[in-house]
């Protein structure tokens, strides 16, 4: 029902239509009683028939009028016109921002005057427990005299109709209504709206904080930091892509991407919890970058008054929200908790190592491994100096640690363990290493390291030279595997992580030992934790299952640990390998990497040679490994944490279904068999070792043991014929490709090879004919893909260069698909008598960051279809980018003398 010009509605006389959108129509009207014009917005007619929807309205309306600011548009009260609400509030003269927006986008210190009250207005109403949920340019009014005033506060709340939005005017969907799950509907304006809304779970203040992420965005840009040609379009780009950082505006003031980054994080969690944080952080812009001391001097308060400095105002916000921060005991000292954030384009590289930084021992520096541009290189950021600097010759570099001095720091990549000094210059190489499992810089200039996955710790002059075991594997107590060394006070006891073979694949509850790399000698400290740390004065502190504790200790003679005080939570880290990211400094920083509970959850779906994704309709959820049926209508799903600590799930790919097969979380592997009716898989044995399993999808007949071994073993084909399994020992630095009969035949082979002692091939694949067998060799300390005969019969052929995973074959074994880092390649393949003739690899197309192990990675070829099934992340590019710092951190320790009982 329109209202025609000099029409009442009570006491106000209609003067003209000024809009009308998804919220109704909005009139310009004069309060004869009060002698001031208003604006009465005319509410959609899904209210007018719901007397509960109506009294919920009212209720929502009178809290709406509580609210008294002078950056929120005023509500004056609540008509009715023709049956239908209408709302009586303050005219604002002035455009909207999204007028304003037209014209392009916003200069900085514009922005600034409009960002700031803003932020004001949100927080002033998120005190009051009122959240907007519709904030988007048209709800911002720009009067003349420079004032900001929010529109339509909390009415996306008020006007919950439930009903069906359409149309793809994405700046007038204010209440695209849609139903998602049980718990509720999508509300909001889809270019704005959060992820979580736009799933339609319940929202709280951060929906907003995400909002105004998107219009601080908009305004710096002039463009749409998500779209799409329809409201679907749209709400999938909210949920799965990140904005076009490169859009900004070159020479942006440096404290503007971190905080658009905190307010667009996806995950609600990492977000900014308050509003008030970026309130701060946009008068830290206002103020401007602080006034030199002297030229190339730092201020009188030293590097280290400067690094903090630095880290608040353009590396940080002032808190680091989302996170679980450090459990403060009663009376312990504050420690400043900020963030350091890579440069856009890189990213951790956490996939290709075990501790993807490291701490300078004076706290002034961090190095870590970054990707991008296709590599990873060691990067070094001097946190007093703005410097990010990368070091040159450390491509393939992983885990660093730093000598004593601070002045180098030592890396291993595929091929050996080196050294690089921080100013700069060729590393120096210093011994072979495999997949090593960390390092530390003793002050008596010689480094403990673990060489491979199991073998013990040895140590060597930080000059090179022959190094020499200092632990020893002791197998009567079920030991594999002696890692993450770390040096108490700097030696002569360093400390280590314990794998045992009745765990092979996990860690949170591995043993801590220390040693004395003098004297052999060794004492347990710890029964259950992933990864141990020095932490000056006197403490070693700890990780299990992602929260740390700290214990004292005496560090020229430790004993075991009998109290401790739990001071962080939520740590990122591994439970398959047992890494925990996170680093400690002499000074009392603590640098640690938050974990983020969605960087584990994965999406399934179909991936063509265009690169073209779509869902396969499967729930999200931790999912590592899919392997497609013979008729490609199934999938064997492996759901968990890895590492042998997992379940078999079976996906219908028709209908999205998912049954579950097995239990317990001790499966590490799976596979089909060719009849489409049975499946085997790896389960780690409780006392020891791993066994292959065979049983039927419905579980008739129960189970069948085809092979045992002390080592991990990893399905990863059938033979054409059906007969046999193909699978190796993962783990074992001499490990070999096996086969076992699957008819009651107890033959197990294994595959002849012509490596050394020292070698391992992995990950075989048959080809279709059966003939030919890809794999994954580390002959060359690098893992690359070869192929040669199945029968090991004639010569062996190199596929990859610069290493290779994730091996599967085309159709008809035509073609030859793997992974290098993050792309698909394809190699063709062709067979001249004895011979194959490969063709060059070449890119096919870009494949999500995996959840797995590289070697075998996540995904499987449909032959029928020509497509490959995927799995990646629903919340789009997840991409760990930010170092978390404490400051000061040392003093909590200190001050937890008082909670630890016994500590002196």
């Amino acid at each position: 029902m329109a209202l025609a010009p000099g029409s009442r509605l009570g006491p106000y006389e209609i003067v003209a239509l000024l809009g009308e959108g998804g919220m109704g129509e909005v009139y310009r009207a004069r309060d004869a009683r009060l002698g001031r014009d208003v604006a009465i917005k005319v509410l959609p007619d899904a209210l007018a028939g719901d007397a509960e929807r109506l009294a919920r309205f009212d209720r929502e309306a009178r809290l709406l009028a509580s609210m008294n600011y002078p950056g929120i548009a005023a509500l004056y009260g609540v008509e009715q016109a023709g049956g239908r609400p209408a709302l009586v509030m303050e005219v604002v003269e002035g455009p909207t921002l999204a007028e304003r927006l037209e014209r392009g986008a916003l200069a900085e210190d514009e922005v600034l005057a409009i960002a700031r009250p803003l932020a004001d207005a949100l927080e002033y109403a998120h005190d009051r427990g009122i959240v907007h949920r519709d904030l988007k340019p048209a709800n911002l009014k720009l009067r003349p005299d420079g004032a900001v005033k929010v529109l339509d506060f909390g009415l996306a709340r008020a006007l919950d109709t439930g009903g069906a939005a359409s149309g793809s005017d994405l700046t007038q969907s204010p209440t695209v209504t849609q139903r998602m799950t049980s718990a509720g509907v999508v509300l909001g304006t889809a270019a704005y709206m959060a992820p979580e809304q736009a799933r339609g779970r319940e929202v709280d203040r951060r929906a907003d904080v995400w909002a105004f992420g998107v219009l601080l965005y908009e305004m710096l840009s002039g463009r749409r930091a998500f779209s799409g040609e329809t409201v679907s379009d749209t709400l999938a780009a909210v949920m799965r892509d990140e904005p076009d950082w490169s859009a900004l505006p070159a020479g942006l003031a440096p404290g503007w991407r971190p905080l658009l980054a905190r307010c667009l994080t996806k995950d609600p969690r990492a977000r900014l919890q308050a509003i008030g944080e970026a309130r701060i952080a946009l008068a830290d812009l206002s103020a401007g970058p602080a006034a030199p001391a002297s030229a190339g001097k730092l201020p009188v308060a030293g590097a280290r008054g400067a690094f903090a400095a630095l880290v608040l105002m353009s590396l940080a916000l002032a808190a680091v929200a989302g996170w679980s921060l450090l459990r403060r005991p009663p009376g312990a000292p504050e420690a400043t908790e900020v963030s350091v954030m890579l440069p856009a384009g890189q990213r951790l590289a956490e996939d290709v190592g075990y501790h993807f930084f490291a701490l300078a021992p004076d706290g002034h520096a961090i190095v870590y491994a970054a990707l991008g541009n296709d590599h990873w290189m060691l990067h070094l950021r001097r946190l007093d100096r703005r410097e990010d600097i990368e070091l040159p010759g450390t491509e393939d570099a992983r885990n660093p640690f730093f000598s004593p001095d601070g002045e180098w720091v030592g890396y291993f990549n595929s091929l050996k363990m080196s050294k690089v000094s921080v100013h700069g210059g060729a590393p120096v190489e210093l011994a072979e290493a495999g997949q090593d499992r960390l390092g530390t810089w003793l002050s008596d200039g010689t480094i403990v390291y673990s060489f491979e996955t199991t073998t013990p710790l040895m140590r060597l002059p930080a000059g090179g030279g022959t190094p020499v075991a200092v632990t020893t594997i002791d197998t009567t107590r079920h030991e594999r595997s002696h890692r993450f060394p770390s040096a108490l006070a700097g030696g002569p006891w360093v400390v280590f992580t314990v794998g045992r073979t009745d765990s092979p694949g996990g860690y949170d509850d591995a043993p801590i030992d220390a040693v004395n790399v003098k004297t052999g000698e060794r004492r347990r400290l710890v029964k259950a934790a992933r990864r141990a740390l020095w932490a000056p004065p006197g403490w070693i502190v700890y990780d299990r299952l992602g929260d740390l504790y700290a214990s004292r200790i005496d560090p020229k003679d430790p004993r075991p640990v009998t109290e401790s005080a739990p001071v962080l939570s939520n740590v990122a880290g591994q439970t398959s390998s047992g890494a925990a990211f996170f680093d400690v400094a002499n000074d009392g920083t603590l640098a640690w990497v938050p974990d983020e509970a969605r960087a584990r959850q994965r999406e399934i779906g179909w991936l063509d040679r265009t690169g073209r994704w779509t869902p396969a309709g499967i729930p999200a959820g931790e999912h590592l490994l899919m392997r497609l049926s013979p008729d490609g209508r199934r999938a064997l799903v492996l759901s968990g944490a890895g590492g042998g600590n997992a379940d078999v799930w079976l996906a219908d790919l028709a209908t999205g279904g998912l049954t579950r097969l097995t239990y317990g979380n001790r499966v590490g592997s799976v596979a089909w068999l060719r009849d489409g009716t049975r499946f085997v898989y790896s389960r780690t044995e409780e006392r020891s070792g791993e066994s292959v399993i065979e049983r039927r999808l419905d579980g008739a007949g129960g189970e069948r043991v085809l092979d045992i071994a002390r080592w991990p073993l990893f399905l990863t084909d059938t033979t054409p014929d059906g007969r046999r399994i193909v699978y190796a020992e993962y783990g074992n630095a001499q490990g070999r490709i096996r086969t076992a009969a699957v008819d009651g035949d107890p033959d197990v082979r294994r595959l002849a090879g012509d490596l050394g002692n020292d070698k391992a091939e992995q990950a075989g694949m048959v080809s279709p004919d059966g003939r030919w067998l890809a794999y994954i060799s580390n002959r060359t300390r690098r893992e690359e893909v070869y192929v040669r005969a199945l029968d090991g019969s004639g010569g062996r052929w190199q596929v990859s260069s610069g290493g290779g995973g994730g091996i599967r074959w085309g159709r008809a074994g035509r073609e030859l698909f793997f992974v290098h880092r993050e792309r698909l390649m394809r190699v063709t393949v062709s067979v001249l008598g004895s011979d194959l003739v490969l063709g060059q690899p070449e890119p096919l197309v870009a494949m999500p960051g995996s959840a797995f192990e590289a070697t075998f990675r996540d995904y499987d070829y449909d032959a029928v279809h020509d497509r490959f099934l995927v799995a990646r992340s629903p919340f789009g590019v997840l991409e760990r980018r930010e170092i978390a710092l404490s400051l000061g951190w040392s003093r909590r320790l200190s001050a937890l003398r008082r909670s630890v009982p016994g500590a002196p």
